[in-house]
């Protein structure tokens, strides 16, 4: 009797060890991709946000955001705009004469720098 249990466990173990091998493992802690249509959508719109701020760390001796999916610093430049503040909710980042602020998890915003008392197009 025992031989038959010991021999059916080992079977129950080696079969959900076959079942865990073929199922996908995701980090849990990864952002989410976008994933592009079959046929290839032309249209950059459609393709999603070009800034996407998932996560915010203020601690007192530094600041840190994680912009599409990387942890920046204040000061680093992500596809071609500088960040130039890092806030509790949101970060701001500086390209040619606007300022994008990146909401955490909403679309960005954009507004006109103002330079002097004059808006800067």
């Amino acid at each position: 009797m025992s031989s038959r249990l010991l021999i059916g466990f080992a079977l129950l173990i080696s079969f959900a060890v076959a079942a865990a091998e073929e199922l996908p493992v995701r980090d849990p802690m990864r952002p989410f991709t976008a994933v592009q249509a079959v046929g290839g959508d032309a249209n950059p719109a459609a393709a999603g946000p070009r800034f996407v701020l998932t996560a915010v760390l203020l601690a007192a001796e530094r600041r840190v955001a994680v912009v599409n999916g990387e942890p920046r610093l204040l000061g680093d430049t992500v596809a071609g705009a500088k960040i130039v503040a890092i806030e509790a909710n949101a970060v701001r980042l500086q390209e040619g004469g606007n300022e994008l602020v990146i909401p955490l998890g909403r679309r960005a915003q954009v507004r006109s720098v103002v330079v002097q008392g004059e808006t800067v197009p």
